[in-house]
């Protein structure tokens, strides 16, 4: 029976195989990717009756209050029908993800193996063929899958694929580091590479910040995982207050100092403001699930100009969303959302301490050094295409290092 031939190893593989390709080339395919592993996962489960159920109950009870506050939102949000559509995929993406954590089938060891050489591969094949893109000005993209770079630029035929490539680097990483850690050190250096050739500000200071991790996980692993959890709850909670608590950091203050003349730079500035100040009328409930796209005044048309009162560039107040996951959850469910988040994020990072080899912990904690400033600086949170990098870095990244799924 096929069930007995094809494992989680497998499983997984083909998912760690095909999500940096997805990376390079059409990266919203990671989300089909990341369905088949869950799906797959659950159904080698299925066939696996007698594998005893696992419980996880404070992951359960905070993805739960999580989803449960967001469909309650949808009482007082705008725009319903769009917003409950959305919740719906959300949700069910949650569960699926929730449940594909807990009931997945433990790896032994013999399936870890044959994981380690697809991710490794995957990692290998996707930045292989990054660099022949941007040695080529996109030749595979242009010619074979019909792409047509805005205003001749090829970078703008990769604005997505730094974030994909550089958190699916951190497996490999892992798997590298404990028999070939200069093959290791050098993946690192490529992941650099990528960081620098690529369109993306906040992939490359996301990755940035996840080396400093990892590099201080493996000097103190306990320390940094407990100082990661702190930093990062912290920043979710008091991300509406910043104004408040370090005047400095004000991003209207900010906008009002800098001399910029880059349009992207001064409309995030902008967003970032506008969004502090609607949170302010709504702290504790929010504007509702996915108010961002219809929040009053957001769609309000405007002319960026620079402090010399040039005019740089022309957007809305509030384009899609704010570009800033705490900020988001603060703007949407308020308060309750806030603290649920914070405690995902915390309860992951005090997690990674459950690693018994120093590189595993660094590496998993390079990971989510990685995903949170990608998070609080770029897409909205209900994306699910980022929603599937998220849980599809997790899937990998556990199943590599874990003793036991945990």
């Amino acid at each position: 029976m096929w069930q007995k031939s094809v494992n989680s190893g497998h499983i997984l593989g083909v998912a760690a195989l095909a999500a940096p390709l997805a990376g390079v080339f059409a990266p919203t395919l990671v989300t089909p990717v990341a369905l088949f592993a869950m799906l797959g996962l659950l159904g080698l489960r299925a066939f696996n009756r007698d594998a005893p159920v696992r419980s996880d109950r404070p992951l359960i009870i905070i993805v739960g209050l999580i989803l449960g506050w967001s469909a309650l939102s949808l009482i007082w949000t705008f725009n319903t029908a769009d917003a409950v559509l959305k919740c719906v995929l959300v949700i069910g993406f949650g569960l699926l993800a929730l449940a594909t954590l807990i009931l997945g089938p433990p790896l032994v060891e013999h399936e870890r193996h044959v994981l380690r050489r697809f991710i490794v591969a995957g990692v290998a094949i996707g930045l292989t063929l990054l660099l022949f893109e941007m040695a080529t000005a996109g030749a595979i993209s242009r010619l074979v899958l019909g792409k047509v770079p805005i205003n001749g630029a090829t970078l703008t035929m990769f604005s997505m694929t730094p974030t994909l490539l550089l958190m699916f680097i951190w497996s490999p990483v892992a798997i590298l580091w404990r028999s070939m850690p200069a093959i290791a050190l050098g993946l690192i250096g490529l992941g650099f590479v990528a960081a620098y050739l690529l369109p993306s500000a906040s992939a490359s200071i996301a990755y940035i910040v996840g080396v400093v991790f990892f590099f201080t996980a493996l000097l103190a692993p306990r320390g940094a995982t407990l100082f990661v959890a702190l930093v990062i709850a912290f920043a979710i909670l008091v991300a509406p207050f910043v104004p408040r608590i370090a005047p400095a950091l004000d991003p209207a203050t900010i906008r009002e100092n800098s001399n910029s003349h880059n349009a992207s730079f001064l409309h995030r500035l902008d967003i970032w403001a506008f969004t502090i100040d609607k949170i302010k009328e709504r702290p504790l409930l929010g504007w509702g699930f996915n108010a961002s796209r219809t929040v009053p005044d957001g769609d309000a048309h405007y002319y960026l100009r620079d402090r010399s009162g040039a005019v740089v560039g022309q957007g809305n107040r509030l384009p899609l969303h704010p570009h800033n996951g705490a900020l988001q959850i603060w703007l949407e469910l308020g308060l309750p959302g806030a603290a649920g988040f914070a405690a995902l994020f915390a309860l992951a990072a005090t997690r990674i301490k459950r690693q018994t080899e120093a590189s595993g912990t660094a590496a998993a904690l390079g990971a989510l050094g990685t995903a949170a400033p990608i998070w609080l600086l770029s897409f909205g949170i209900w994306q699910t295409w980022w929603m599937s990098v998220l849980v599809l870095t997790t899937l990998l990244m556990v199943s590599t290092i874990a003793p036991e799924r945990s």
